[in-house]
């Protein structure tokens, strides 16, 4: 069976799980200690938040999976797959659930370990470490000094980002932050436009979007 195809079908069937999994996954998050008149996780769950998880899924593991060898599919499919829930979390409530995401940081740093012994190679494990401490070390240094323009969830992101990317090398590592920070510039502008200068809005689903862009770019781009 020719790769592409397997990683879509791979990719449908991720969907498929996650979006099972969402309601015993909501119903797990808790909400956060000082944040009271936040609603359970939850109630977040319908149809139309389900379909949401599932196609958000099927487009991203479809575009990482049929990017990358399988021999990494263990990296990116909690990734695409739990990240997809994390975004739509985020985009719903602003919120970037604690527990999901070191579930998803958890996985991924599991999956680049797969990685390694696939691949007869520390070097996708290392990087994958490596940029997740990279990742959330340079986002706490934003988070520190932004006067709460950034929430603390995203610093955590960055090292579920770092992971994933990092275990693909420097390079991809650096695209994806650079495009995640790109696009994330670009969604501020839109908001704030739309509605005034201070709008808050969630960071989360602009840096997901930076390793799918980020593979594409190294897809599209000569090698070098």
């Amino acid at each position: 069976m020719p790769v592409p195809l397997l990683a879509c079908l791979v990719a449908l069937a991720l969907a498929a799980v996650i979006t099972a999994a969402t309601p015993t996954l909501l119903g797990w998050l808790p909400v956060p200690a000082d944040e009271e008149e936040v609603a359970p996780f939850s109630t977040l769950d319908s149809p139309r938040f389900r379909s949401s998880v599932f196609w958000v899924t099927v487009v991203a593991g479809g575009t990482v999976l049929c990017l990358t060898t399988p021999a990494h599919w263990a990296v990116w499919a909690p990734f695409a797959g739990l990240g997809a829930l994390l975004g739509v979390i985020d985009l719903r409530t602003a919120f970037l659930p604690l527990r999901l995401t070191y579930l998803t940081l958890a996985l991924v740093l599991l999956g680049s370990g797969v990685a390694a012994w696939l691949d007869a190679s520390w070097v996708p494990l290392v990087g994958a470490a490596a940029g997740a401490a990279g990742g959330a070390a340079v986002f706490w240094v934003v988070w520190r000094f932004s006067g709460d323009q950034l929430g603390f969830g995203d610093v955590r992101l960055a090292g579920v980002i770092g992971a994933a990317a990092g275990s693909g090398g420097s390079t991809l590592l650096l695209w994806s932050f650079l495009l995640g920070t790109l696009a994330g510039a670009v969604w501020g502008i839109v908001v704030r436009l739309r509605r005034h200068a201070q709008a808050e809005f969630p960071y989360g689903p602009a840096l997901l979007l930076g390793p799918p862009l980020a593979l594409v770019v190294q897809a599209v781009l000569p090698a070098g």
